[in-house]
């Protein structure tokens, strides 16, 4: 037996538990798993070369499919070119095995080539951090890879979800000979988790609490639950509030969607008891309305057994599924209504809700009815023109908060992601293109140009999904520092923190294969994205130019002329 053989049995455990999925960063060091990956029938392999674009390519396969995706890189700074993407899986829950090949530890720090400190390389971002044994002749020593890798994937799909990380020190040679077994025997390991419940005395204190709150309402975060069927018996039947970011995929009628125009003017909403669930709320009107409007009562549906609480007011974190909450909450309410023979009533509190959420839309339709072309005109209309069924990917930045202010005009049955987690602008198009990787549905990429630019190494990713679609608004910089209050009162805005740009993604795009489609009115935009959405075989990139300073004025004037 050579000394990586044994390193063989990772892809027979890892196919044992379905995963099917594995980008791999060429390198010499990680050679025996590459071969082991590729070999594997199994398992689908893709070679990717930049190591930050093929971690959010991994990021947005799992994403969409919700199942684990493995990476593998050789030593050196490969693996930390992953970390990027591993801390937005860490904080988004995205489930991810990360294979680092490194030198035999007693070369670390010896200056010898693609050399770095692997072991914890991405400390408190992952789930855990494993490292495996150097020499794997002895038995104990096989037993050990069998265990860790066990250990590892199951970590990966406990709840909450997240990236794991093996370190794997890997000795000359690296490449197998002739004679050498590729699949060995191996152990695979379950972990038989349990769901976790709400007791009857519980849910009696939790009902006792929901009975003694008159304005109660609930909001979503960043989800990705079917929540549909229980928000719309307790928004119709219980008479509840129920406001969902973009990001929230909820898609009910009674929803509240336009309160990033309304709540930082609006008075007398507050509530006796609010639910959140989900992950990140992108409305700043909101964290700041429920920060200086505490809720009575609030309680967070989380299984995570963190503390998170950004709204500054959880009194109550219950540690289980929200579609498993909210089914509850809603069959036990039900029942005890038909039993006692109550009506449905409408009651002031959500009639409020609603009045200023209908004053909202009608006042931002009637702007974008006559405001001049730009980057909202141009958002409005991709959101006005997606098909049911399709992705939405937001990028961060700008696109994704045009998104939450101009969501309620989407059609339902769209899905809608984000990379909340860090809310970065690195990786926004290879998660897209992960996604579109997984789906046969179309995935469209909302981004502007400095995100744009900075991944633009995803476009030469070998044989992009014919099924993407991507919309770069390039008004020539960072825009949004031209709307946040701090560096738009600065003399050195346009030159420190806008960073005027000149590039345009024209050849770039052809380069990647990829066809090119611009529009610099409301005639072009409209034909173009005709063009892009109905074209079926072949991935597109709509670039939409738009004057940043006028954009900047525009969303001022829009916050700034709302009144109720």
């Amino acid at each position: 037996m050579s000394l990586i053989e044994p390193l063989y049995k990772i892809s027979e455990i890892c196919s044992a538990f379905e995963i099917e999925d594995v980008i791999i960063c060429p390198g010499s060091r990680s050679a025996a798993l590459t071969l082991a990956f590729t070999r594997n029938p199994k398992i689908k392999t893709k070679v990717i070369a930049d190591e930050r674009s093929a971690a959010f390519v991994a990021l947005g396969m799992a994403q969409q499919s919700g199942k684990i995706v493995a990476l593998v890189c050789t030593s050196g700074s490969a693996a930390l070119n992953f970390a990027p993407a591993i801390s937005e899986a860490f904080f988004q829950e995205i489930p991810l095995l990360i294979l680092t090949a490194d030198r035999p530890p007693e070369w670390i720090h010896q200056y010898d080539g693609q050399t770095i400190f692997q072991k914890d390389i991405y400390g408190k971002h992952v789930k855990k951090s494993f490292e495996l044994p150097v020499d794997t002749l002895h038995g104990d020593a096989q037993w050990q890879v069998e265990r860790i890798v066990n250990e590892a994937v199951n970590l990966s799909i406990q709840v909450p979800f997240g990236p794991v990380h093996i370190n794997v020190p890997i000795r000359e040679p690296f490449y197998p000979d002739e004679k050498e077994r590729f699949f060995a025997n191996y152990r695979k390991v379950n972990f038989i988790s349990t769901e976790k419940i709400i007791s009857n005395e519980t849910w009696s204190e939790l009902i006792d609490i929901w009975e003694s709150s008159e304005r109660k309402m609930i909001a979503i975060g960043q989800n990705f639950y079917d929540l549909d069927a229980a928000l719309k018996g307790l928004s119709e039947e219980e008479g509840v509030v129920v406001l969902a970011d973009i990001i929230s995929n909820i898609n009910i009628e009674s929803k509240i969607s336009f309160h990033d125009i309304f709540l930082s003017k609006s008075t007398d909403l507050e509530a006796d008891l609010l639910i959140t669930a989900g992950k990140s709320f992108i409305s700043k009107p909101f964290k700041q309305f429920i920060r200086n409007n505490k809720p009575r009562f609030h309680w967070h549906i989380q299984e995570n057994p963190e503390l998170i609480d950004p709204l500054q007011s959880i009194t109550h974190k219950i540690e289980v599924s929200p579609a498993y909450f909210f089914k509850e909450l809603f069959e036990t309410l039900d029942f005890r209504k038909i039993k006692s023979g109550e009506n449905d009533e409408e009651n002031d509190f959500k009639l409020d809700w609603n009045i200023n959420d209908e004053t909202s839309k009608r006042y931002l339709y009637k702007f974008l009815n006559t405001v001049d072309f730009g980057e909202m005109k141009a958002t409005s209309m991709l959101l006005e023109s997606l098909e049911l069924d399709s992705i939405l990917h937001l990028g961060n930045s700008m696109p994704v908060r045009y998104g939450n202010l101009l969501g309620g005009i989407c059609k339902s049955q769209i899905k809608v992601f984000a990379n909340r987690g860090t809310s970065g602008i690195d990786g926004i198009l290879s998660t897209a293109i992960g996604q579109a990787l997984k789906t046969n549905k179309l995935v469209i990429c909302l981004l502007g140009d400095v995100s744009f630019f900075y991944d633009s190494n995803a476009l030469f990713v070998e044989n992009l999904p014919k099924n993407l679609r991507i919309v770069v608004i390039n008004n020539a910089g960072g825009n949004i520092f031209r709307i946040i209050d701090g560096p738009s009162k600065q003399q050195e805005l346009e030159s420190h923190f806008v960073t005027k740009q000149t590039r345009m993604a024209k050849s770039l795009s052809l380069e990647a294969g990829v066809r090119y489609y611009k529009a610099s009115d409301i005639v072009e935009m409209a034909e173009s994205l005709d063009l892009i959405i109905k074209d079926d075989n072949h991935a597109a990139l709509l670039e939409v130019f738009t004057d940043g300073e006028a954009d900047a004025n525009i969303f001022k004037e829009l916050k700034n002329g709302f009144t109720l």
